[in-house]
């Protein structure tokens, strides 16, 4: 069951592609979770930026003491309109 918030639409945001986006994320080793957290969070977002950033701002502020908000975003979004094919991981985590 979904809740509306005044001004946001329940549904997934046409203009983002939140599996891609996942697996732009998740090629950075930025994106642990599921595609499915994150496009709860993309559904909310105007476009893929500020999905980015939104995601970025929530699970991965650490980065920001060492990248630029803006950069972060590019990167992603290079990725996720196709523009790199294999970019190096900014992150890399274990499974427990």
């Amino acid at each position: 069951m979904h809740r509306h918030v005044k001004g946001k639409s329940p549904m997934a945001n046409p203009r983002i592609d939140p599996e891609a986006l996942s697996s732009a994320l998740r090629a950075l080793g930025m994106l642990d979770g599921t595609s499915a957290q994150f496009a709860a969070l993309a559904s909310e977002a105007r476009d893929a930026a500020d999905a980015i950033r939104d995601y970025i701002a929530r699970e991965r502020p650490h980065l920001l003491s060492c990248y630029d908000m803006e950069a972060l975003v590019e990167l992603v979004k290079a990725l996720y309109d196709g523009h790199v094919d294999h970019p190096p991981a900014l992150e890399h985590s274990l499974p427990a």
